[in-house]
C-alpha cells in the first residue's frame, strides 16, 4: 500500500539506489535521477556531511557555492546545470548507494512528522523570502571558520528548510525562520568576539 504522506525525497533516493545497480555513475547521472523537481533533494543530499559539529573547511566553501546555485535555480524552476568537467566526474556506485541508503533511513524517520500543510508559506512573497534566507544560511555555511558548529548551525536550517520544501510543510518552513534568527545571533556573537580580540592586539 502506498503511503500518502511519502514525499519526493524518498522516491528520488529509491531511484538513485536503483540507478546504482547499473554501476558507477557521474554527477550528471545523479542530477538526471533527481530530475527538474529535484533541486531540494540535491541540497538535502549535499548538506548531510555538515550536520555535525566539526567544520569541514575544505568542503564548506565549494559545497556552499554549489548549493547556492541550486537554490537559485530551484526558485527560477530551471533544471540544475553543471560544467562539463564536473558533470563527467565518476562516483562509486557503492559509495553513492551507501549514502542514499543511510539518508533514506534517516529521512523515513523524519517524514513521520512532516506532511503538507500551511501552503501560504509557498506562495507570493514567501517564495522570495524562502530563497533569500536559504542563500543567507548557505553563505554562512561556506565561511571557512575553524570553529565548532560554524557549519552545523546554518546546515540544520538548510536541512529543515529543504525538508519543508520537499514535503510542502509550512510548519518546517516557519521553524527554519527561527533557526535563521538563532544562526544570525550565533555568528553575531562570533563576530563580536573576533572584534574584541582584534582590539586587544
Amino acid at each position: 500500500m502506498t503511503d500518502s504522506r511519502r514525499g519526493p525525497l524518498l522516491d528520488h533516493l529509491d531511484a538513485l539506489e536503483a540507478r546504482c545497480e547499473k554501476g558507477d555513475l557521474s554527477l550528471q547521472d545523479v542530477l538526471d535521477t533527481f530530475g527538474v523537481d529535484g533541486h531540494y533533494v540535491i541540497i538535502a543530499f549535499l548538506i548531510i556531511p555538515f550536520l555535525q559539529p566539526i567544520p569541514l573547511l575544505g568542503l564548506s566553501t565549494p559545497f556552499g557555492l554549489f548549493i547556492t546555485i541550486i537554490a537559485i535555480m530551484a526558485y527560477l524552476k530551471r533544471p540544475p546545470v553543471l560544467p562539463k568537467k564536473l558533470a563527467k566526474i565518476t562516483l562509486s556506485a557503492q559509495t553513492v548507494n551507501r549514502i542514499a541508503t543511510t539518508s533514506e533511513t534517516a529521512f523515513e524517520r523524519i517524514s513521520i512528522f512532516s506532511h503538507p500543510r500551511w501552503p501560504l508559506f509557498f506562495r507570493g512573497g514567501f517564495r522570495e523570502l524562502n530563497t533569500l534566507l536559504l542563500v543567507l544560511n548557505v553563505v554562512l555555511l561556506a565561511l571557512p571558520l575553524p570553529i565548532p558548529f560554524s557549519n552545523a548551525i546554518p546546515a540544520w536550517m538548510v536541512a529543515v528548510h529543504t525538508m519543508g520544501q520537499l514535503e510542502e510543510d509550512g510548519l518546517l518552513i516557519m521553524l527554519s525562520y527561527f533557526l535563521t534568527v538563532f544562526c544570525l545571533i550565533y555568528f553575531a556573537v562570533l563576530a563580536k568576539g573576533a572584534w574584541a580580540i582584534f582590539q586587544i592586539f
